[in-house]
């Protein structure tokens, strides 16, 4: 019986260490399930994740500036370390959305980065397509790398005129719309602070509701940007003033500048929540498709 019975074993232990080894080189370079990505601290963003049945997080933004797309991508990335599913909401329009969806399972390189930069919105060097607005979408490339439930929508529509009643329900149509396609998500959209608030456009004649104000109140949570002035890149001067065309131009400072992080306090803006600050004056983002590669934060 020994004789017979023997031989089998050492073959069974031998594949079981080959198992093993192979395993054992795999294991480096496996994407983990779910694994806690590093995010930069945001102060006040806890509250707001704590919010009872917080839906949609609209961070409205003065378009063209480093520090506010990241002050989006940290939240984003608070949100997607607690487990929850996540969209973020990019200010471009539906034809994006192919190299958008294509470039968050990528590996992020230069290859990558050159294919979402084809898309038509980045042919266009406004303070919507910044290296810092890249940077965003590639936190939400990294999430997705890193196992957490994120997908990107592409919410923009423009009808004319730019600004119009038809316009502000149809972002609103779209956040809801992605939303629904993402069962107990939150939906992080940055968006210019017009487009956020959940007062009208007082500038039109007559007003008509802002996108913030055509969410269900009870699930949205709209902030805007502190305002200690600095520099932003766009198209236009503050004044509308177009003649200089797309540069760097400097943001009318109109209070100190106040600590890093969110204040949840609806009587410091009217139609916002609350206010994020990037704890010092704005830098202006250049547009990224003049840039052939830039580093993810």
């Amino acid at each position: 019986m020994l004789c017979c019975a023997s031989p089998s074993r050492p073959q069974t232990a031998g594949l079981s260490r080959m198992l093993e080894y192979l395993l054992a080189l795999a294991l480096p370079f496996a994407v983990p399930a779910s694994a806690l990505v590093t995010c930069q601290p945001l102060p006040g963003i806890d509250a707001v994740l704590q919010t009872k049945q917080l839906n949609y997080l609209l961070v409205g933004e003065y378009h063209g500036t480093v520090e506010m797309p990241q002050v989006a991508a940290d939240a984003l990335c608070a949100a997607a370390n607690k487990d929850r599913p996540v969209v973020l909401g990019v200010e471009f329009t539906p034809d994006n959305q192919a190299t958008l969806d294509a470039y968050l399972v990528s590996d992020g390189g230069s290859v990558a980065r050159a294919a979402l930069l084809t898309g038509p919105a980045w042919q266009v060097a406004e303070g919507r397509t910044t290296v810092a607005v890249l940077e965003m979408i590639d936190m939400a490339r990294q999430l997705k790398r890193a196992g957490k439930r994120v997908s990107i929508v592409a919410f923009d529509r423009v009808p004319a005129p730019a600004v119009s009643r038809e316009r502000e329900a149809a972002l609103a149509q779209a956040l809801m719309d992605a939303r629904a396609r993402v069962p107990g998500g939150l939906v992080v959209a940055l968006t210019g602070a017009g487009h956020a608030g959940k007062t009208p456009w007082s500038s039109q004649n007559p007003p008509f509701p802002a996108t913030g104000q055509l969410l269900t109140d009870g699930e949205t949570i709209a902030l805007t940007f502190a305002r200690p002035g600095g520099q932003y890149w766009g198209c236009s001067a503050p004044n509308g003033d177009r003649s200089a065309g797309c540069t760097a131009y400097d943001m009318p400072a109109r209070e100190p500048v106040p600590a890093r992080g969110i204040v949840l306090d609806r009587t410091l803006r009217d139609g916002f929540e609350g206010v994020f600050s990037a704890g010092k004056p704005y830098t202006a983002s250049r547009p990224a498709r003049t840039i052939p590669e830039t580093s993810a934060r």
